[in-house]
């Protein structure tokens, strides 16, 4: 697919420069310098330009293919989203809790509410994280009774923690793509063919925070879902 960007000319010191302008990061940028003593009729003119096309998440972090952590490459700001979550133990809605913690630091909630509390559109955490950074999720579930389901986190492997990019398909072992029952909220995440649709530079956590056998009719993945972002660290005057 061929990616438009939107030019602005200038005329200084001989050279007509047309630089990219775009202010939407996911968009290729570029230059294209043209001599104007030989942009005459007659004459061919002389040409030089660059394109520079934005990173994909994994030049910006390293996900690891064990516990699916996160480690930035380079300085960056992430952003966290809870888009959706569903999970309720009969009619009742618990109450459930996102967490992250960042290097060596202490656990941070993000998120301490019902699934029908999750707003998709609220950043819950925005962080400027350093490379080499270690970074960790969390998730869990209250019971009827007032304590906690065991964390579901990247501190170890588990199949109950996922994170994938865009582009990734959804692994087939998971009841929910499988028999077609996607919740509603990920419908703009999950294309048709089973696709991760998310941004390039984005990162998508799938929970699941009731069972642990992924066999079980239960193991839908779909308890909590949260969107990572990595964005160009903001450039103080």
């Amino acid at each position: 697919m061929k990616s438009a960007f939107i030019l602005t000319a200038s005329l200084t010191l001989g050279t007509l420069a047309v630089q990219a302008d775009s202010p939407d990061p996911y968009r290729p940028t570029g230059r294209l310098n043209v001599s104007q003593h030989m942009v005459r009729q007659g004459v061919q003119p002389l040409l030089d330009w660059e394109i520079t096309y934005p990173l994909k998440v994994t030049e910006i972090v390293d996900i690891d293919p064990t516990d699916d952590s996160i480690t930035p490459k380079m300085r960056t700001l992430m952003e966290v989203r809870a888009v959706g979550a569903g999970f309720q133990i009969g009619s009742t809605h618990t109450k459930l809790a996102l967490q992250a913690k960042i290097g060596g630091g202490s656990w941070n909630t993000l998120f301490l509410g019902r699934d029908n509390q999750v707003q998709p559109s609220n950043v819950l955490y925005s962080q400027i994280v350093n490379p080499g950074t270690r970074v960790d999720f969390a998730a869990r579930a209250q019971q009827l009774s007032g304590s906690w389901y065991s964390s579901r986190n990247t501190l170890s492997p588990s199949p109950t923690v996922r994170a994938l990019t865009a582009g990734s398909y959804v692994p087939n072992y998971l009841p929910a793509y499988n028999q077609g029952s996607v919740a509603s909220f990920l419908t703009q995440y999950i294309s048709s063919d089973n696709q991760v649709t998310i941004g390039p530079r984005d990162v998508i956590y799938l929970y699941e925070l009731y069972s642990t056998d992924p066999s079980s009719s239960y193991f839908d993945m779909q308890d909590m879902v949260v969107v990572v972002s990595f964005k160009d660290v903001p450039v103080t005057p």
